[in-house]
This record gives C-alpha cells, sequence and structure tokens, in this order.
C-alpha cells in the first residue's frame, strides 16, 4: 500500500519555500552543493532538465523536494549525515546494489557510505539530510544508550508497509502543513527543538540494531511514558510520586503495569538502568580520572557501600574493577 505519495499528489513538498528553478545542470550541482555534501551529477540524456528544488530547514535537519526533470546519476562522497530518499512519483535505484525505491519507499544511506543513484526520467523525491552527531546526541540524551554499529552500517530500503512509514508520512505532512502557519511548531526554536525529536525517534524505529529502543517502543503507555522519562532523567533524583505524575496513572497500576510489562518495579528498573549508565561511563575511563564515591552520591545511591554492593551483584565484579580495565 502506497502510504506517502498521496500527501503531495500533484504538487512539490515544502513549495512555501521554493529554492531552485532552472534548466541548468551545472548551477544545480553547485547549488546543491553548498546545502550537502559534495555531489557529482551525471544526465542520462541530452534533454534539457527542469529541475525543481524546495528546502525546508530545521536545526541540524534539511528537508527537501525534489524533482529533476531527467534521467539523472546522482553520487557523493562517504557521508557525515543520514540521508533518505522518499519517492513520491517515479522511482529511484541504488547503483550500489540494485535495488530500487517505489513511491512510498524510503532509500536511506547511513554515515560513511556513499550516494550513488539514478534517479528515473518522472522521479519527484523527499529528501532527508539528518546530521550523524544530532541522531546520536539524541540517543545519547533521551535514551541513556549507543548507537550500535549495526545501526550505522550499510545502505537500506524501507518498505512501505514498515509502521514506522506511516509515523514519517504523518511527520511530513505536519511539516508541509505547518509551513505556512505563523505560529506553527517551525515558527519557534522550542517547536523545531520538538520536531526534530519526533524525526529522530522515527528513525530510531527505521534503523537496525537497537532492539532495546525498539522493546520500549512497543510497551503499553503508561510503562512506556515513564520508562522514556527515566532515561531521560536517569542521573536526576527520580520519587516515585514523580513517576506516577508522569503515568497519568495510580501508584498502584503504574507498578502493576511494570511488573507485567518488564518484570520488575520503578524502583528497581531505576537502579538497573543506573548501575548499565554507570557501567558504560566506567569503561570509557582510567583509574584516577573519575571518584567512585562521588558518581555513587551522583547518581541516587546513599552510601558508596550501597552502590559497590549493588554493582557487584549486577556485574559480578567491583566498579574499581571494571574501571581498572
Amino acid at each position: 500500500m502506497d502510504l506517502i505519495a498521496p500527501l503531495f499528489p500533484t504538487r512539490m513538498p515544502f513549495s512555501a519555500h521554493p529554492w531552485l528553478r532552472t534548466q541548468d545542470l551545472d548551477e544545480a550541482a553547485q547549488l546543491l552543493c553548498s546545502q550537502l555534501e559534495e555531489r557529482e551529477l551525471k544526465p542520462c540524456s541530452n534533454h534539457r532538465p527542469d529541475i525543481h528544488f524546495t528546502l525546508q530547514h530545521l536545526d541540524q535537519m534539511k528537508l527537501f523536494g525534489a524533482d529533476w526533470g531527467l534521467a539523472v546519476n546522482v553520487r557523493s562522497r562517504p557521508l557525515a549525515s543520514w540521508h533518505g530518499i522518499l519517492p513520491l512519483r517515479g522511482a529511484i535505484s541504488c547503483r550500489l546494489d540494485g535495488r530500487t525505491a517505489q513511491p512510498g519507499e524510503l532509500l536511506l544511506f547511513t554515515p560513511g557510505h556513499e550516494v550513488d543513484v539514478l534517479w528515473h526520467a518522472n522521479a519527484r523525491a523527499v529528501v532527508i539530510s539528518l546530521e550523524a552527531a544530532c541522531l546520536q546526541d539524541h540517543v545519547r540524551a533521551h535514551h541513556r544508550a549507543e548507537l550500535s554499529r549495526k545501526a550505522t552500517s550499510g545502505i537500506q530500503l524501507i518498505d512501505a508497509r514498515h509502521p514506522a512509514m506511516s509515523n514519517l508520512s504523518n511527520l511530513l505532512q505536519l511539516v508541509e502543513s505547518d509551513a505556512t502557519s505563523p505560529n506553527g511548531l517551525l515558527s519557534t526554536p522550542v517547536g523545531q527543538k520538538h520536531l526534530l525529536h519526533l524525526f529522530c525517534e522515527n528513525l530510531l524505529q527505521i534503523i537496525p540494531g537497537n532492539d532495546e529502543l525498539h522493546q520500549r517502543s512497543l510497551l503499553p503507555g503508561v510503562v512506556k511514558r515513564v520508562v522514556d522519562y527515566i532515561h531521560a532523567h536517569l542521573d536526576q533524583p527520580l520519587s516515585i510520586d514523580e513517576l506516577v505524575a508522569v503515568s497519568g496513572a495510580s501508584r498502584r497500576t503504574l507498578e502493576s503495569a511494570f511488573r507485567r510489562s518488564l518484570g520488575t518495579s520503578p524502583r528497581r528498573y531505576i537502579q538497573q538502568r543506573r548501575l548499565e549508565a554507570l557501567r558504560e561511563l566506567l569503561l570509557r575511563h582510567r583509574p584516577g580520572e573519575v571518584q567512585l564515591s562521588e558518581l555513587a552520591y551522583r547518581w541516587g545511591f546513599s552510601q558508596p557501600s550501597h552502590f559497590t554492593s549493588a554493582y557487584k551483584q549486577a556485574f559480578g565484579e567491583l566498579p574499581s574493577q571494571t574501571l581498572a580495565r
């Protein structure tokens, strides 16, 4: 089923922000390289192009509407960003592996991989460019985790039936409609930051290798709200009353939902996630660079001895042994 193409059936996406209209391929290449990483363009015929670009800019992210007006090969050097091409009309083929994206499908290039694609003669698409550091910072800040290597290795073709594609469709539709509103999300830095958060969360649902993050998205709503809140505030004091308020449920309902979904209580879930975060921190430092007692207090342990005992029970070694590695 075509989930994306009906959003823009007869016009370019982000038409509120026209960026380029030209028949000069060199002019288009020069302008494109000013906004994206360097691109090499090769037309597949002698026909005169009718190039049409639109651009919706967000902090650390750019959304393009693109129509070359002819078949053209587009190639880049290895990317420093996430790069997605989502056809709205026609098809776009990846020359590196032969796969072709049809309307409603997403051709996704991860950082470190080059773009080498053929835009077919009648292709029109949304092009998404997200800075690699933006997604990594988002995962660290909101999930207290790191992107897996699997997540950033390869080129992917995402089927239109993937559950995250309908969410992407809704996000693109929101940006398209909001661009013409003087009081919309795009009009304020806070609103743009919220949109960027939504796009990052959507991308995390698409890319592989983030099993814990994927599992979290499948949790019941009352549990997911609290779990997401815990991960976003893991190094801050967290009370059960605060979590109850976030959940919108009673304390008994929240604790029962945690036991059913995660097999533990909210307090024990917080402690385990904190211990895992502290282990990652210790593995990145050397003896003398951090003080274990200071870390214990900062991460909510009332006594360093409580931290040491819980850590050894969880990982089978003392924090000092982990740090000594």
